[in-house]
């Protein structure tokens, strides 16, 4: 039997054949020869697709469906999920930055309270000193606060060891929305900022959104700063004295109306250029060290931030000892007028040293407490 009578690998039969098959029928070693021949005729088509794949997947970088009713399944669970599984994704990261970065200020604000406290009155003294100096040179009983360490003993052993915790409630009520705003603004501008402006560098996009989320969570949390400020200054020695915060709100509604609430708010708007001395500082100290993207080392990463965190709370810190001030004015005429008018004002009445008052405090507290925080939420990320 000649080769092209043999059967077609689709199941044929050859046209120049068809006639003598109806003839006759084959022989048994002719159905024996069509049986090797086909199953030549298979291998070699297994083959010829085994190679396509080989150079589908070279091509594309991935197989194709197995078959083309499951690739349509698959396609279009897909489009019509993605919108969801999107906007869920959005959803939980959202509420994850929330809850570990509420969790990581309450952390914190609870182990650097009394440092916080420390600072907030020696900024606040300088108000003081000034209404109880007289012209005789008399404090009428105050006593100015020293330093860090001799402040903390004071502390102790005129008001206990609570004394060291007092604004603390505030404190926690501030910092676990605070945390909580800033962290989800700030991941929500980190996404966004680059769709709107590709251009922008990933350091801009950092100082961007890390200015933006302050601002917002200044404007948003104004009013829990002025009570923690308030509490923490108070004393025989101000005009104000509160015995809870329902109380301290009741009064500020009462005497000083909304607009106490949000005493000292431009000063802390000012503050957020915070992150735009730091970000840029943090990256020239990483390249400066050699640290890159391929090789990371810890120790390099946490001296620079620490330097850079040092450095940018060092440069704007004097906004801190205004807003101090400008929060707890309570009774009309307000010693000071504004931003400017307290500007002047300090600097013609105590000096350049006045805008610094508890810096050394400030920096001791505002290093580890952020490593702590940042530490903090990274691991409550994880852990969520």
């Amino acid at each position: 039997m000649h080769e092209r009578d043999h059967y077609w690998a689709s199941g044929g039969i050859p046209p120049h054949r068809e006639k003598d098959h109806t003839d006759k029928a084959p022989t048994e070693a002719g159905v024996a020869e069509i049986k090797t021949s086909a199953e030549e005729s298979i291998s070699h088509g297994k083959e010829c697709v085994v190679q396509a794949l080989i150079a589908d997947i070279k091509t594309t970088g991935a197989l194709l469906p197995s078959t083309p009713s499951a690739a349509h399944t698959t396609d279009s669970d897909t489009a019509s999920e993605a919108p969801c599984k999107a906007e869920e994704s959005k959803w939980q990261q959202s509420l994850k930055s929330s809850i570990a970065g509420a969790g990581a200020g309450c952390v914190s604000s609870v182990v650097t309270c009394p440092l916080d406290l420390v600072k907030t009155r020696l900024q606040y003294q300088g108000v003081l000193e000034a209404k109880y100096s007289g012209n005789s040179g008399g404090m009428s009983g105050y006593r100015p606060y020293g330093g860090t360490v001799n402040t903390l003993r004071r502390i102790v052993g005129e008001e206990g060891v609570l004394g060291l915790y007092r604004g603390l409630a505030p404190m926690l009520m501030g910092y676990l929305p605070t945390w909580g705003i800033y962290f989800t603004a700030y991941e929500a501008l980190k996404r966004e900022v680059p769709r709107q402006f590709p251009t922008v560098s990933n350091t801009g996009v950092h100082v961007v959104s890390a200015m933006g989320a302050g601002a917002t969570t200044s404007v948003l949390t104004n009013p829990i700063w002025v009570l923690k400020s308030r509490f923490m200054t108070q004393s025989k020695f101000t005009e104000y004295r509160y015995s809870s915060m329902w109380d301290a709100v009741t009064v500020i509604r009462r005497t000083e109306g909304l607009g106490g609430f949000y005493k000292g708010l431009g000063s802390s708007l000012l503050g957020v250029t915070h992150v735009a001395v730091q970000f840029p500082l943090y990256e020239a100290l990483k390249a400066w060290m050699g640290v890159d993207s391929s090789h990371v080392e810890s120790s390099r990463i946490l001296a620079a931030s620490a330097a850079s965190k040092m450095v940018a709370s060092s440069v704007t810190y004097p906004h801190e000892v205004i807003r101090t001030r400008l929060q707890n004015q309570t009774r009309a005429p307000f010693k000071y007028a504004g931003i400017c008018h307290a500007v002047v004002l300090i600097y013609r009445e105590e000096g350049v040293r006045a805008f610094y008052r508890g810096l050394a405090t400030n920096l001791i507290r505002t290093v580890p407490a952020s490593m702590m925080t940042l530490l903090t939420y990274e691991l409550l990320i994880r852990v969520l």
